[in-house]
């Protein structure tokens, strides 16, 4: 007995005298599993350029318009335009209608491009039912030119607008033109600053009772 158990002495003591040293390794965690047909989150949809339903057959005038009745015609016109024109600022300051457009998204330098064209398109239909109003055409921008340039750019873009509603059917006498080069600042900067919310056409829709 006494034979059987040096040798086992001997090994316990081995086994403290050189411990034995593990080396530990994190198995990778599982891929994530999704409901059938989902997939990962991908961050929000890139955003989409408004949409604009195409204008109505109006068929007609929506007049005459009285002095009594100018405000729910202005109304309907106000309610036309920001449907129809989704996406395009329409102020309402008493019984007028103010629509800004971009002059980024509308020019090519001073003529108009093929959006402006669209835009433009889509707003006589409703001026032609909407016959009995004055539409002005006034043209701004920022800072960066010497005023007289800016008078002159300001000036043949908003020719250029009221040129287009002509060839699509709005009366001459119903159109006027005016270029205000950096008068009239929509956000207030120094001279020489670019400002793209300063180059811009403002439409003026005023009623004319008859």
């Amino acid at each position: 007995m006494k034979k059987l158990l040096a040798p086992l002495c001997l090994l316990a003591l081995s086994a403290c005298q050189s411990p034995q040293h593990y080396s530990y390794v994190t198995p990778p965690p599982p891929p994530p599993t999704y409901p059938s047909g989902a997939q990962p989150y991908q961050g929000p949809p890139p955003s989409k350029p408004h949409v604009r339903p195409p204008m109505p057959s109006y068929g007609g005038s929506a007049g005459p318009v009285t002095t009594k009745t100018v405000g729910a015609y202005m109304d309907g016109l106000e309610r036309d335009l920001r449907h129809y024109l989704r996406g395009i600022p329409v102020a309402r300051p008493g019984d007028v209608v103010v629509l800004n457009l971009k002059s980024d998204d509308m020019f090519d330098k001073s003529s108009l491009n093929e959006d402006g064209r669209d835009l433009l398109r889509n707003l006589s239909s409703a001026l032609k039912h909407y016959d009995h109003t004055q539409v002005q055409v006034n043209g701004y921008t920022d800072t960066r030119l010497a005023p007289d340039k800016a008078t002159s750019l300001t000036q043949k873009r908003a020719d250029a607008v009221a040129a287009e509603l002509r060839s699509d059917g709005i009366a001459s006498g119903r159109l006027t033109a005016t270029g205000y080069g950096s008068a009239h600042l929509k956000i207030a900067t120094g001279d020489g600053k670019a400002e793209a919310r300063n180059r811009r056409i403002e439409i003026k829709i005023v009623p004319k009772p008859g």
